[in-house]
């Protein structure tokens, strides 16, 4: 016969440990039958002692023991990591409908309660048709065709002058490149560009720096929700930053509507404004869904392309001799008298090559947006249960020891073809992910790498400050990959 305490205090001990046994238990089980095995972790944590401030590393490590599918035990929560070219194509493209949503996420629900926007909508008929509008839109407006060259390489002609005003001297080329990168979106989703001196433009792409970087810290609140009271400062700053993009986006709607021509549509604000005047009682397209889809492209359109620059040029400033080897393509196909265009890169492999490199080396998206199974589904032969979080590892495509020997090391020979004088291509190179949440701007990002990138070495060369610590390129993880700080000194080539 079991003993059964009779005195509160033996009871309540008691009560307690069939608690936490059974909260140990639940921990421990498997949601399905064939789920994808992964390590073990403890109740309430989870996984999280496998981590450290570099996850994406981390997380392709833990592939190694467990496979390309693996699960892990994100606190009280259950995800499945996606490692390798084979298995993030089964789940991002052959059975990409399957993998579309977005799971819940208390970060995202900070700012965008309603899941609103691109990024973060969830995948149901209203969402697809408002990124249709979208993409349709702003491919209207030249977004990813050539036609956009012309307005590019008028923004490069800007940031090239700001190069030669500071010459010679060690600065830090990142907050010019956010501005003259931004400027570029800006041009399509608000008609204007901003001089680099504008105060009300310089704190927005201040704000949205921080605001990437804060929600890079904030990241395993999402799944220790115990440690929440302990980051006030944070979730406070999150908030208040988000609230700040908000807020200038919805300025540049209000000040669209007061001028607003529907005989005169000249940017996506206006386009959007016009479409929400033939919408039937559905009403798919708000202003607060506007003023998340605006947040979406400001910032998707800035970072991307920004933080690859940035990467690019560090890498340079590294590797002198390939920097040299870049330039000497560009001068012999270009020359010094004009800026690159598109129809060059066909006769420029080595450079297109380099950029190729910059991308999978520096990898500044190690994961995609997190995916979410609309149903039970099955991956690389385990199953899958509706409502379970994927985990998209671009790190592990980019970093693979058997597709890239010694990954850590920059060598643009890997996409270039020295005996044809041809650029190479590899399937095992995804740097804006793919299937139904591809990054819109993949086309308009490819353009602009080319045409920043060859302009920039064209006419600049671009080295060490005297006696400098040699940077790192470990990188800071935020909600992308970013270079560490450093500084570099400009002169001009013709000078």
């Amino acid at each position: 016969m079991m003993f059964v305490p009779t005195d509160p205090l033996s009871l309540l001990v008691l009560l307690m440990i069939m608690l936490l046994v059974w909260i140990t238990t639940q921990h421990y089980l498997a949601p399905c039958k064939n789920f994808p095995p992964g390590p073990w972790g403890l109740p309430i944590i989870g996984s999280f002692m496998y981590f450290g401030s570099d996850i994406h590393k981390d997380m392709m490590k833990l592939s190694k023991t467990y496979g390309d599918v693996y699960s892990v035990k994100m606190g009280s929560r259950i995800s499945v990591v996606v490692n390798g070219v084979n298995a993030i194509k089964e789940c991002l493209v052959k059975k990409g409908n399957d993998f579309a949503d977005r799971p819940y996420s208390w970060i995202v629900e900070q700012y965008n309660p309603r899941y609103e926007g691109i990024a973060d909508g969830r995948f149901n008929e209203k969402w697809q048709r408002r990124r249709q509008f979208a993409h349709t839109t702003l491919r209207g407006f030249g977004f990813g065709k050539t036609s956009m060259e012309s307005k590019i390489c008028e923004e490069i002609s800007f940031l090239l002058d700001e190069f030669r005003d500071l010459q010679d001297k060690p600065i830090d080329t990142g907050a010019i490149l956010n501005r003259s990168v931004s400027n570029v979106i800006c041009s399509i989703t608000f008609g204007k560009r901003f001089n680099y001196s504008d105060p009300k433009f310089n704190f927005i792409i201040d704000t949205m720096g921080k605001w990437f970087e804060v929600m890079g810290t904030m990241y395993e609140l999402d799944f220790l929700p115990f440690r929440r009271p302990f980051n006030r400062s944070n979730i406070h700053n999150y908030n208040t930053l988000g609230a700040d993009l908000k807020k200038f986006c919805k300025q540049q709607i209000d000040e669209h509507r007061e001028v607003f021509d529907p005989d005169n549509i000249g940017d996506f604000i206006d386009a959007y404004l016009a479409e929400t005047m033939k919408q039937d009682g559905n009403k798919d397209l708000t202003d607060d869904q506007l003023k998340h889809t605006l947040v979406d492209l400001f910032s998707a359109g800035t970072e991307t392309t920004a933080t690859t620059l940035k990467w690019g040029l560090l890498l340079m400033v590294l590797h002198p001799e390939i920097q040299d080897k870049v330039f000497n393509e560009i001068d012999q196909v270009v020359g010094e008298n004009r800026l690159p265009r598109l129809d060059d890169r066909k006769n420029l492999p080595y450079t297109e090559a380099t950029l190729l490199e910059i991308q999978r080396f520096g990898s500044i998206a190690p994961f995609s947006l997190p995916h979410c199974a609309l149903k039970d589904t099955s991956l690389d032969g385990y199953n899958i249960p509706k409502g379970t979080e994927i985990i998209i590892s671009l790190w592990s495509i980019h970093r693979e020891t058997t597709i890239w020997p010694d990954p850590d090391k920059f060598d643009p020979m890997r996409f270039y073809d020295e005996k044809n004088n041809a650029l190479k291509k590899s399937e095992h190179f995804m740097p804006f992910s793919a299937g139904r949440r591809v990054c819109m701007g993949e086309q308009l990002a490819k353009h602009e790498l080319f045409l920043y990138f060859s302009a920039m070495i064209n006419q600049f060369k671009f080295s060490l400050p005297v006696g400098a610590k040699k940077p790192s390129t470990d990188g800071v993880l935020g909600l992308t990959l970013v270079p560490e700080p450093y500084q570099v000194v400009i002169r001009e080539r013709s000078a």
